[in-house]
């Protein structure tokens, strides 16, 4: 398999407007790929759209070579698409154990049945089910957290258990929006190195992160977008220094004689 995702010529239009304007990306398995652009760019959009949140008007999306383009949402995730967001979502009253649970279920082929005869597969399944619970709280050193209602911990703490119920579903590309917002220095370093503990997995994995330090260490490639247009793609060290990129982010000497 070359490409875990493959997003070819996609365009998204939100009442005649566009937010995202013929992009085409390719994410290889085991790679970390970066999006990045000023507010307003359309990155969300374009994950939207990978994520059957949003259909594009124009252009496919494949996954592992199979077309998903206007799929549901949680067909994608059952085959192995799965995301964070921007702003956490996640089941405050019920505990991390529980939290984390929940993403076992996308892939469980349980039937209503089996949980009320709680027939051997459904003991079977359970089982492992936790299993790779207590396995992911080790992962994310939240063990010690396993009975806290998630409403109870902190922002990082917080964004560590999205992760790791994401992952419970055993994705083989994990989609990352803005995974270190709110995140104090120390949480974001953290987190930098789990992601890359992610990648060793094997996993795809993409990211919209506006910490520019944080993006030039995690990521292999890089595509930058404004107005919902790809301005330059390539390797972190080319990126940054791109004229076009530099522009879309500080405004060029032009701008400022307008003023």
């Amino acid at each position: 398999m070359k490409y875990v995702l493959e997003i070819e010529n996609v365009s998204k239009l939100f009442f005649g407007l566009v937010a995202i304007d013929n992009l085409t990306i390719k994410v290889k398995p085991g790679q970390i790929y970066g999006i990045i652009g000023p507010n307003g760019a359309g990155k969300t959009t374009l994950f939207n759209c990978v994520t059957g949140i949003y259909k594009p008007e124009k252009g496919t999306i494949k996954y592992k070579g199979e077309d998903i383009t206007g799929m549901s949402s949680y067909k994608i995730a059952q085959k192995g698409v799965l995301r964070t967001f921007q702003n956490i979502r996640l089941f405050k009253e019920m505990s991390v154990a529980e939290n984390i649970m929940a993403g076992c279920h996308t892939k469980s082929k349980q039937k209503w049945y089996h949980s009320i005869i709680h027939t051997p597969f459904y003991k079977k399944d359970n089982e492992a089910s936790w299993k790779t619970v207590e396995e992911l709280m080790e992962f994310f050193n939240l063990t010690k957290f396993a009975l806290t209602p998630v409403g109870d911990l902190s922002y990082g703490n917080q964004r560590k258990v999205e992760m790791a119920r994401a992952l419970a579903a055993k994705p083989e590309l994990l989609i990352l929006d803005e995974p270190a917002a709110g995140l104090n220095e120390n949480e974001t370093i953290e987190l930098t190195n789990i992601i890359l503990k992610i990648k060793e997995m094997g996993l795809g994995i993409m990211m919209i992160e506006h910490d520019m330090d944080m993006v030039m260490k995690l990521t292999d490639y890089i595509t930058v977008i404004n107005f919902g247009k790809e301005i330059s793609q390539g390797i972190p060290s080319f990126v940054q220094d791109d004229p076009r990129v530099i522009e879309a982010y500080i405004g060029s000497d032009d701008d400022e004689d307008e003023e």
